[in-house]
């Protein structure tokens, strides 16, 4: 993601610049302390002039401030949206900025055994910056920023920036003006801190967080229309946590349980949704131990959610693993509805399946046509 036009905003270039460094709103304000002198710079006043946080016309003094915490980047592009964000540094300029920073200082000048760090030593950056090009540069330049504002930590490795990115798109597909403390206090009911660092890579959504977002951005008709044919215009979870569909589903009729599943509370354990994968289980004759190793987990997480009184909640990724791995007689695959929140049907059609029959059809068909015209041709002659 290089050039962008005018038309885009200098608030929507600064989520770029952040998603290109791949970094987030605490290290940039992190970093321009440090330049500065001072004690503490608010995460805040940069996650104000985003255009997934505050969305504020950028003060001239914010200007100047993210100019010389970042003296890479171009700054004409970020107002004006002119040229690329990198700016024409010189390979000296480039090895310059890096060598001379803390994050370099504090490497080893050798990288250990068996070290994953793209860039784990002196030796390793020297290496990549030797031939000056903006690609090393950039990569390099993640690897500085990826640092969190906790001490020498890394950003968690775990968070799904996928589903982060989907929420974020979700929030702006509703008002591309509608901030995050808009979306979180008055449509969600929830403190601003949950989108900050769902959106900013710092967590992954919770189970609940993901339950409320289709209750609460769904449209759906009032009870009175409840038995209604009305086409009800529902968020797709498949859409939501695996980037799969459409954002929103039209579905009519849409079956609702004998019992609502219960709304688990925040950070509370939601004995509904453990108890449904149990059944799961169980309908797979499986044991804790041979489920887990089918699903690729521990037996301890199987155990955690399979008790009488569950000690946790499941992962997303281990409800992504569910969908994935258990289907029914039929090759049918779990559906999100009645995992999450116990809607019927358990079981639902595989649309990768069914869109792989639909191409091998009109293949066939084409085929045919095809083999209907030789015959005719050779007819003709």
């Amino acid at each position: 993601m290089e050039n962008h036009s005018t038309s885009s905003t200098a608030q929507v270039r600064l989520d770029i610049l952040i998603e290109e460094i791949n970094t987030t709103d605490p290290i940039i304000a992190k970093e321009i302390a440090r330049v500065n002198g001072k004690r503490h710079y608010s995460k805040s006043a940069v996650a104000a002039f985003r255009a997934s946080g505050g969305n504020k016309v950028m003060s001239p003094q914010f200007l100047a401030d993210i100019k010389k915490a970042l003296p890479f980047l171009n700054i004409n592009w970020l107002v004006h949206g002119l040229g690329n964000w990198l700016k024409e540094w010189t390979p000296k300029n480039k090895k310059d900025y890096i060598t001379k920073s803390n994050w370099y200082k504090s490497k080893p000048k050798a990288a250990s055994a068996g070290e994953e760090n793209p860039y784990p030593s002196k030796e390793k950056i020297n290496q990549a910056l030797k031939n000056g090009t903006d690609t090393n540069f950039k990569i390099i330049l993640r690897a500085k920023f990826a640092t969190t504002y906790a001490r020498k930590s890394k950003l968690r490795s775990d968070i799904n920036k996928d589903l982060c990115k989907r929420v974020r798109e979700l929030r702006m597909s509703r008002d591309p003006q509608e901030s995050q403390n808009y979306f979180a206090e008055t449509t969600m009911g929830e403190k601003k801190t949950i989108i900050t660092n769902v959106e900013s890579f710092r967590q992954n959504p919770p189970i609940f967080f993901i339950k409320k977002l289709k209750e609460k951005c769904s449209d759906v008709p009032g009870s009175s229309e409840v038995l209604t044919p009305a086409i009800r215009r529902r968020l797709s979870y498949d859409w939501l946590l695996d980037g799969k569909g459409e954002m929103f589903i039209d579905q009519r009729n849409l079956p609702l349980p004998e019992k609502p599943a219960k709304k688990p509370e925040r950070d509370k354990i939601d004995y509904e949704l453990c108890k449904r994968i149990e059944i799961l289980r169980e309908e797979q004759n499986m044991s804790k131990t041979s489920f887990g190793e089918y699903l690729n987990v521990s037996r301890s997480m199987i155990s955690g959610m399979a008790q009488k009184k569950p000690r946790q909640n499941p992962t997303i990724w281990f409800l992504s693993r569910l969908k994935e791995k258990v289907f029914n007689q039929k090759n049918e695959v779990l559906s999100y509805d009645w995992i999450l929140d116990g809607v019927e049907p358990k079981f639902i059609e595989n649309s990768s399946s069914s869109e792989e029959s639909n191409d091998t059809i009109e293949r066939l068909k084409k085929e045919i046509e095809r083999l209907k015209r030789q015959l005719e041709q050779k007819e003709i002659d």
